[in-house]
């Protein structure tokens, strides 16, 4: 009887230990992909070519090691 309870409980709190960490993961990315998109205007309202800036925004978002948004 508590055996069960037992891991139902540390099932639980893996669980809720997985999704703090991956929200946590979630805002770094966030953080991450807004500083490369500040860069990004800034590169565009130095005058510089669409192209250019849209490079140096995908390299950014690669260093990020996050997925795209």
């Amino acid at each position: 009887m508590f055996r069960h309870t037992r891991r139902t409980l540390a099932v639980t709190a893996f669980c809720f230990g997985l999704a703090f960490s991956l929200s946590a993961l979630a805002a770094g990315c966030q953080e991450c992909w807004d500083n490369c998109f500040a860069k990004r205007l800034q590169c565009r309202a130095a005058g510089n070519p669409v192209a250019v800036c849209t490079a140096a925004y995908q390299a950014c978002g690669r260093g990020c090691g996050c997925p795209i948004p």
